[in-house]
Formats: C-alpha cells, structure tokens, sequence
C-alpha cells in the first residue's frame, strides 16, 4: 500500500511538472514567438533544469502543441453547448454568431502571431485543422437539418466567419451590431433553403 502512495505522489509531481513547463513555454511563446523560444528559456521560465524540459517532451513540436492545446482551453471555444434550448434556426445561427464573435475578439491576437509565424503554422498545423473541424460540427450542429448541406455550411462560414465580422468591425460597427448584421445575411438564405429541402426535388 505504501508504495501505491508513492507512485501516486509522483505521478502528481510529474504531471504538476509537465503543466508548469506548458505554462512557461506559453508566456515565452507570447513574449518571443516559437523561433526565439529555447529549452534552456523555457528551462528557466518553469524553474527547471533543460534536461526536464526534454524528457517531458522529447520533439519541440510535442511543446508547441501542449502550448497551443493550452492557449485554446484558455481562449474557450464554444461548444454545441451554446445552442441549448435553441429551438428555430434563426435562434441557433444568433446563438452560434454571438458565441463565435466573442471567440473571435478574445483570440484576434492570437492567430495574428500564428499568421505571422512560419513556424507556428507549420507545427500548430493539427490542432489548428483540429479546431476548424470542431468549428465545422458546431456549424452543423447549428444547421440542424441543413447539417449535411455543404452550401449550407458554407454560407455559414462565410458570412459568420472571421472576415464578415472583422469586415464590419473595421468600419466601426459595434460587435452585437457586426453579429445582428451577420444573422440578417445569412438566415433568410437558409430559411430559404431549409423550405426548398423541405419540399424535395421537383
């Protein structure tokens, strides 16, 4: 029994380790971007020797997308949770517009490092496309019975995606407005579509 208590002691002390390594990669990411960030930095930032750092993660990538798996949890993402109790596709397309609006502002600077990173890009790559299929099933989610139409999704994620929102942000208009807009563009297209599909092929 005492040794079961010292493996599960130093689990914890290593899993308490990994995390502290993952929050110092994370301020030295901001702080430096990948291409200035070191194990010897990363090392120092955690309080911990280089070798540490190594034998948590062996690959720089491994680091990379603990740091991006981290960065993602903290920015909150929205999940199918937001569209409880939704029941009309106008209320799940509001409901979807808005959570995403506030994803989108908390995350801006963000991708604009990833965007202006090579490195970044290249070794964020899976959970990026991780997080744009998660994105594409709350969509579909949202679509309800278009979920399997992929103009419908489309349509979605052009006119509430990032560029339609930024667009009207850029000439002044205020994030509720920007978000009100976007569901205006895109509801009656899909109420639409949604009656067409209703009626089936003529």
């Amino acid at each position: 029994m005492p040794r079961r208590y010292r493996l599960g002691k130093r689990a914890d002390l290593k899993q308490e380790t990994r995390e502290r390594i993952i929050a110092a990669a994370t301020r030295v990411f901001r702080e430096r971007g990948m291409a200035g960030t070191s194990n010897v930095t990363v090392a120092r930032e955690a309080d911990v020797a280089p070798a540490t750092v190594r034998n948590h993660f062996p690959d720089r990538r491994d680091l990379a997308n603990a740091v991006f798996d981290q960065i993602l949890d903290q920015l909150r993402p929205p999940t199918p949770a937001v569209l409880a109790g939704a029941d009309t596709l106008r209320e799940r397309i509001a409901r979807l517009a808005s959570a995403l609006a506030a994803f989108y502002e908390r995350s801006e600077a963000g991708w604009q490092i990833y965007r202006q990173e090579p490195d970044l890009i290249d070794a964020w790559s899976g959970g990026v496309d991780r997080y744009y299929r998660d994105i594409d099933e709350l969509m579909r989610t949202a679509l309800g019975r278009l979920a399997g139409d992929e103009t419908a999704l489309a349509v979605v994620a052009a006119v509430i995606g990032p560029p339609a929102f930024f667009a009207l942000r850029a000439r002044g208009i205020a994030s509720d407005r920007a978000v009100e807009l976007c569901v205006d563009l895109a509801v009656p297209w899909l109420e639409r579509r949604q009656a067409d599909v209703a009626r089936g092929p003529r």
